[in-house]
């Protein structure tokens, strides 16, 4: 009698663990996919700061603010987008500590990033 009251409390047990630890197993492991799943991914870049790049044909032709307005090596060296080339004009602006100029507003390469972000 003994050693079947032992069999029974030790079933017992195993089922109680068993109903009890499966669930808890299983949810842990749909968390921890979910958290990897959902987890943001490493950027290098954001896209904000990515320079704008056009496709034609076979070349890849990199669009910069003094491209576009044709402006010369004077105007460049005084300018904080060709000295802060990495980031988009109106953000080199803001990092010199300028404010955005009215015309950024109605400039192609804006427009497309502003729309881009």
């Amino acid at each position: 009698m003994l050693a079947q009251d032992m069999i029974d409390t030790f079933v017992i047990l195993i089922m109680f663990g068993l109903r009890i630890g499966v669930p808890i197993a299983l949810t842990l492991a749909f968390g921890y996919w979910l958290e990897k799943k959902l987890a943001p991914r490493e950027v290098t870049q954001s896209e904000a700061e990515k320079p704008r790049i056009v496709k034609t044909s076979s070349k890849i032709i990199q669009l910069h603010c003094w491209d576009l307005k044709r402006c010369d090596q004077t105007k460049r060296a005084q300018c904080a987008a060709f000295k802060h080339a990495e980031l988009p004009c109106w953000l080199a602006l803001q990092a010199e500590g300028e404010k955005v100029r009215e015309d950024c507003f109605t400039c192609a390469l804006y427009k497309t990033r502003s729309i881009a972000a």
